[in-house]
């Protein structure tokens, strides 16, 4: 395996010490990938899936499902048959994005899921419980709130302004993710494993946070990963450079 450094086009902060000495392990890593965010182009899920092979033993792909795609449009105020109809597009477009981008990084070991597949897992039911906790909790549940409002205001007309309606619905996203931020280590049955979006957030942050009430569970750690910009060149997909990339729960 060479060295964890991997390559130079991409950029990696760890939430805490804790969660560099996971990543130092090389034991796994957890990729999320949100259909309907710009910044998964397959230039950038390449480079991403070069830099993971190299880095780690193991990696997972979760993509975010219909119901948490949707949601996105939904709480944006679309009509429940055109946030749908944009949910599966977004979807299948991504699907083609992540086969190119393995044959593009030479097809390196991987296994892509999407986030209903382990929904009904002892273990993910495990992981919800304990965020929906949190989420009831006035130290968290604001966190997730101004998380989820920030995400969907992302694309949107400047001076629009969701709803707390609407922040609602946008929350289905951000909880059925919660899971594996906290205990993907557990879900996916590995001894270690940090959990990689493109950018950390508060409402991720936290639960690595040394005195927060509500910490992510033994082995779970947690990165931003980002594919350094000008390394990246335009693609044929619909995403280009400069492209404003929408935090967790996008």
């Amino acid at each position: 395996m060479k060295p964890l450094a991997g390559t130079p086009l991409v950029d990696v902060e760890p939430c805490s010490a804790r969660c560099a000495r996971i990543l130092a392990g090389r034991e796994h890593i957890t990729l999320l990938v949100s259909p309907g965010n710009p910044y998964f182009s397959a230039a950038r899920l390449a480079a991403t899936f070069r830099w993971a092979a190299r880095t780690v033993r193991r990696v997972d792909v979760l993509v975010s499902d219909l119901e948490m795609t949707a949601a996105t449009y939904l709480a944006r105020g679309r009509p429940e048959h055109h946030a749908y109809r944009r949910a599966r597009a977004d979807i299948s477009q991504m699907a083609a994005r992540i086969r190119r981008a393995r044959d593009t990084a030479g097809r390196p070991d991987l296994r892509v899921s999407e986030f209903a597949e382990w929904a009904g897992t002892a273990e993910y039911r495990r992981g919800l419980a304990y965020a929906r906790e949190a989420i009831a909790d006035p130290a968290y549940g604001p966190l997730l709130r101004a998380g989820t409002r920030d995400a969907l205001m992302a694309r949107m007309p400047q001076g629009w302004e969701p709803t707390p309606q609407q922040i609602d619905i946008g929350l289905v996203h951000g909880e059925k993710t919660l899971p594996f931020i906290v205990n993907a280590v557990g879900i996916l049955g590995v001894s270690e494993t940090v959990t990689a979006y493109s950018r950390p957030t508060p409402c991720t942050r936290y639960f690595f946070t040394d005195g927060a009430k509500y910490r992510a569970f033994p082995g779970q750690g947690y990165v931003a990963l980002r594919v350094r910009e000008p390394d990246v060149p335009r693609t044929n997909d619909g995403a280009c450079l400069g492209t404003r990339a929408d935090p967790p729960g996008a």
